[in-house]
C-alpha cells in the first residue's frame, strides 16, 4: 500500500473515530478536507522533485548516447587514418559512455516507476478528496435536516406532554357548565319580566281613583 493510500486510511479512521465525540460534525469534515488538501500539496511538490529527477535523468542518457555514438564516429575515423593510438583513445571514451549509458538507464527505470506508482497515489487521493466532498455536501444537507426534524419533534413531543397537552374533555364540559348557567339566567330574567307585568296588572290607576273623587265616589 503506497503512502498516500496510508494517509487516506488514516484521515478515515480518525474521522470515524471522533465523529461522535463532535458537536458539529459537518466542521470536522471541513478540517479534514483542509488537512487532505494540504498534504495532497505537499505531494505534489516533491512528487514534483522525483518526476524532474526522471526527466533529468533521461536527458543524461541521451548525452551519453549521442556521446557513445560520437566516439565511435571517432573510433573508425581514426582506424581510416591508420591512427590507432587515438582510434583506443576515443575506444575508451566510448566504453565509458556506454557504461554512463547503462548505468543511467538503470537509475531511469527505477525512478520511472516510482514516478509512475506516485502519479496513481496522487491521482487516487485526489479522488479520494472529491469522494470526501461530495460526501461532505450530502452529510451537510442531511445533518441539517437531522437538526431541523430534531427540534420539529422536541416542540411536537412538549405540546403532547401532560403538562401541556390541551384536555378536550375538561374544556368542553367548562362550556357547558358556563353555557348551562347562561340559559339559566336568562330563564330568570323571563320569570322576572313575567311576575312583573302581572305586578303592573295591579298596581293602581291613579287617574281612575282622581276621577272617582271627582264624581264624588268615594
Amino acid at each position: 500500500m503506497g503512502i498516500f493510500n496510508r494517509m487516506s486510511n488514516m484521515f478515515k479512521a480518525k474521522v470515524n473515530s471522533t465523529l461522535d465525540e463532535m458537536e458539529n460534525p459537518i466542521e470536522l469534515l471541513d478540517q479534514k478536507l483542509k488537512d487532505m488538501e494540504e498534504q495532497l500539496s505537499k505531494a505534489k511538490l516533491n512528487s514534483a522533485q522525483i518526476i524532474g529527477n526522471v526527466q533529468a535523468i533521461k536527458k543524461n542518457m541521451d548525452t551519453a548516447q549521442r556521446e557513445a555514438a560520437d566516439f565511435d564516429e571517432k573510433v573508425k575515423l581514426a582506424l581510416s587514418k591508420g591512427n590507432e593510438d587515438l582510434a583506443k583513445r576515443a575506444l575508451q571514451k566510448k566504453l565509458d559512455a556506454e557504461k554512463k549509458y547503462e548505468a543511467l538507464k538503470t537509475s531511469y527505470e527505477t525512478a520511472k516507476v516510482q514516478a509512475e506508482a506516485i502519479k496513481k497515489n496522487l491521482v487516487a487521493l485526489e479522488d479520494e478528496i472529491q469522494k470526501t466532498r461530495q460526501y461532505r455536501d450530502e452529510a451537510a444537507a442531511r445533518y441539517s435536516t437531522a437538526q431541523a426534524s430534531e427540534k420539529v419533534n422536541e416542540i411536537l413531543a412538549n405540546v403532547q406532554t401532560k403538562s401541556n397537552s390541551i384536555q378536550i374533555d375538561s374544556i368542553e364540559r367548562k362550556i357547558q357548565r358556563t353555557e348551562a348557567k347562561a340559559n339559566g339566567l336568562a330563564e330568570l330574567r323571563e320569570i322576572d319580566d313575567f311576575d312583573s307585568q302581572f305586578e303592573k296588572l295591579e298596581e293602581s290607576d291613579l287617574d281612575l281613583e282622581l276621577e272617582k273623587y271627582k264624581n264624588g265616589t268615594v
